[in-house]
């Protein structure tokens, strides 16, 4: 176990009121850490209350005046890795600590150095190619791009500051005058399918992960914006090595850098020159030169959104929060609500008050793959989410991502069919010994659910002091549960390599179900 991860507590000496004080260091040399942020959060009834501060320049920080009680303790320092008072190991939740009146507790924080990638791209005769741009990618479906660095005059890259996981690496694409080089991950792969990936760890620089480029034909991809001689604010070209955006001019002809051979996504956006912001939208297959490309243009889509229960009846929005991502094929995506304009309705003559009760509402978004879904409530569950337009059969779960196709100029419709019986489940984490643990996390996953479809892949509370934990608003399903300090968020292979207990909600149930805290040995 690295001494990062263990953190030393020692009681000082009484005072008048309870204080946490400590240092935040360099794990590697044991430096002190100047400027590093310190947060403290109280566990069980307390805990919105949030405290942080920052390291003085010799790494010391101090919160005064706390209550009784336990609290987690957390610091961070840009190009080091976060870490929690109590941790195991990198990806382990943090420990409370728990504080008596009139107490001192003292601790030194560890905080070490993210992780590195580094390689050479080399060309046909294994030289290294000065100024190739080298990508490096989650190692998801579709990749999200997450930096980009260039390589010195030898050919040498450095990616920095990476936290522990997999990713993948990947040299871009080069146009030369007599050919150009193809975008190959590590391994000298052309496709995600045929990569292989680099995982990273805490401390540690990756070596030798070095690119032959593949050399082969760019192709031209050109056009014009059709609707118009003023030209877009800008068109976007996506794939799964990122985003370009075109070189425009006033009559709207674009054009963009040679690509390599592939599936593209064009989006391409116009002000309100008076008449309204258009869009245009358009998927591609790019295997020859495109000189020519007409990319029409439209109002941007609207969505219509219907809220019902289960008998047909309206249900106010009002409590309810509709979430959406645009899906764009270089990753880039980014969960955000939406700012739907509700319908009002006239006030009921026969009530006596001026109550105004929207029954529906729309919004205007850009062409493309979109995902909507409801966020999660205590007052209802989704039974269906039905989309214009799309195949409603049999998709499984509604509680959850749901896709649809937006052309620009549509007009569509997503009904949410709610139901008020929604469930509840509770119960008590318990040690080895039989005792409640307080402050332990528990991990809710909704095992019969997608993972495709999952707004978060996993749920998570901490248990109060009583070792009691309670997710409520469930729809009915199979989930599995874990509670545990040795993960700050596990994933499914996680959950199910820690024998995750499983337990099927039905609809308007308590369940309770006692958990037994679970150990990495």
């Amino acid at each position: 176990m690295r001494k990062w991860l263990t953190l030393a507590l020692t009681a000082g000496a009484l005072h008048a009121a309870s204080v946490i004080r400590g240092t935040v260091v360099e794990d590697e040399t044991g430096h002190p850490l100047a400027r590093a942020t310190v947060t403290v959060q109280a566990v069980g009834e307390a805990a919105w209350t949030v405290q942080s501060t920052r390291t003085n320049a010799n790494g010391l920080f101090e919160f005064r005046n706390l209550a009784a009680g336990a609290y987690l303790i957390s610091a961070a320092h840009v190009g080091f890795a976060p870490v929690e008072f109590g941790q195991k190991r990198w990806h382990a939740a943090g420990v409370p600590i728990s504080v008596a009146d009139n107490f001192t507790t003292s601790f030194t924080i560890r905080l070490p150095h993210f992780g590195s990638i580094t390689g050479t791209v080399l060309d046909e005769n294994d030289v290294g190619i000065p100024e190739q741009e080298v990508a490096v990618y989650s190692n998801t479906r579709p990749p999200k791009l997450l930096e980009r660095v260039k390589t010195d005059d030898r050919g040498w890259y450095h990616l920095m500051s990476l936290p522990p996981g997999k990713y993948l690496v990947r040299s871009m694409a080069k146009l030369y005058e007599d050919g150009g080089y193809l975008p190959t991950f590590y391994r000298d792969a052309a496709t995600v399918d045929q990569s292989r990936s680099v995982e990273v760890v805490i401390e540690r620089q990756v070596d030798h992960v070095d690119i032959h480029a593949g050399t082969g034909r760019l192709f031209t991809l050109a056009g014009r914006v059709a609707g118009g001689q003023s030209g877009p604010t800008s068109v976007a070209l996506s794939s799964d090595t990122g985003t370009q955006i075109a070189t425009i001019d006033n009559y709207g002809t674009f054009s963009f850098n040679p690509a390599a051979p592939g599936q593209y996504e064009i989006l391409a956006q116009a002000p309100d020159r008076g008449r309204g912001a258009t869009a245009g939208y358009q998927l591609l297959t790019l295997d020859r030169d495109l000189s020519d490309l007409r990319i029409p243009m439209g109002a941007f889509p609207t969505v219509r959104f219907i809220f019902e229960d289960t008998k047909g009846q309206p249900i106010d929005p009002g409590a309810l929060q509709v979430m959406a991502r645009r899906k764009d094929m270089g990753g880039d995506t980014q969960t955000e609500p939406l700012q739907i304009a509700f319908d009002e309705k006239p006030a009921n003559p026969e009530n006596r008050g001026r109550e105004i009760r929207p029954a529906g509402g729309r919004v205007t978004v850009l062409p493309g793959r979109w995902d909507v879904a409801l966020a999660p409530t205590m007052r209802y569950w989704v039974v269906d989410c039905k989309l214009s337009g799309a195949d409603n059969a049999d998709r499984g779960r509604a509680d959850g991502w749901n896709e649809m196709l937006l052309a620009a100029g549509s007009q569509n419709v997503v009904k949410f069919v709610l139901s008020a019986t929604v469930s509840t489940l509770r119960g008590t984490v318990k040690s080895a010994g039989g005792d409640a643990v307080a402050g332990i996390p528990v991990f809710l996953e909704p095992y019969d659910l997608d993972p495709r479809k999952r707004l978060a892949e996993v749920r998570a509370i901490r248990t109060n002091a009583a070792g009691q934990y309670q997710f409520g608003g469930l729809a009915p399903g199979v989930y599995r549960l874990l509670g545990t300090f040795d993960y700050q968020m596990p994933d499914s292979s996680e959950m199910q390599a820690a024998s995750a207990k499983t337990v099927k909600v039905e609809e308007g149930t308590n369940t309770v179900l006692d958990l037994d805290e679970f150990v990495i040995h």
